[in-house]
Formats: C-alpha cells, sequence, structure tokens
C-alpha cells in the first residue's frame, strides 16, 4: 500500500502580490516556469477553468492539459497537472506579506517515495516564479 503525504514549499518574493499572481497566472510567464513552448500556453483562469501547453523534451512536441479546481486572484490557484499516468492536483496560496513581498506555498499530495523530487520540482518552478515577478 502507498503511503501519500502533501509536500509544501514556501518562498518568499520580492515582489508585490499582484505581480507574482501576474508571474504564475499569465499565459506568457506559465510557458516559462513550465518549460513550455513559446505561444503554445492556452488558460482560462477560472474555477473549472482548464489550460494547456505544449513541451518538448528531447525536441518531441507533447501537449500536456489540466483543469483549474479553485482560483480566487492574487490568493489561490488548485490546478491539475498531468504527470505520467496519474494527475497531480498542485495548489499554490499567495499571501500579501504587506511590505512589498509576497509568500507563496506550493502544496501537493503525493507518494511518500515522491518527496524529493516533488520538494525540489516545486522550489525550481518557485524560484522561476520569483525571478518573472521580480522583473515586472
Amino acid at each position: 500500500m502507498t503511503d501519500f503525504i502533501t509536500v509544501s514549499v514556501t518562498r518568499v518574493i520580492d515582489a508585490s502580490c499582484d505581480k507574482v499572481w501576474r508571474a504564475d497566472t499569465e499565459p506568457r510567464h506559465f510557458e516559462q516556469w513550465f518549460g513550455a513552448k513559446p505561444g503554445s500556453a492556452r488558460t482560462d483562469l477560472r474555477t473549472g477553468g482548464t489550460w494547456s501547453a505544449v513541451v518538448t523534451p528531447g525536441g518531441e512536441e507533447i501537449e500536456l492539459e489540466g483543469r483549474y479546481v479553485e482560483v480566487i486572484e492574487n490568493r489561490r490557484v488548485v490546478m491539475t497537472v498531468p504527470n505520467g499516468p496519474e494527475t497531480l492536483e498542485v495548489a499554490l496560496d499567495f499571501k500579501d506579506l504587506g511590505d512589498g513581498r509576497t509568500e507563496v506555498t506550493s502544496s501537493t499530495e503525493v507518494a511518500a517515495q515522491a518527496k524529493a523530487i516533488v520538494e525540489e520540482t516545486a522550489a525550481g518552478i518557485l524560484a522561476e516564479v520569483a525571478r518573472i515577478a521580480e522583473s515586472l
């Protein structure tokens, strides 16, 4: 039997909540942190909406798609993300720290043995979101 855990990674970003939200959700920025082909992201950013993007691992084009489970502007986005034969649900919570910085926490429920790779992936994505937000 597989044990499941929630893996959470938090990062404080030196940008306003609005800029961090845009860095995470606008299609052109989504493509950057998601590693998608430029111009391929399509997002319907609302609860029940969908997203899609084309990735090119090894030069092969693969279209990935998911849905937005919950969207609360500048506060929370929960989306499904394909992961091989499974679908993961990733939640991002945004907290305005009131001093021009924003705390973002990524949470994902995964099999316990995937903890390290999920932490590493989430930390990398948050670093890229931070880089984008801090440049806006």
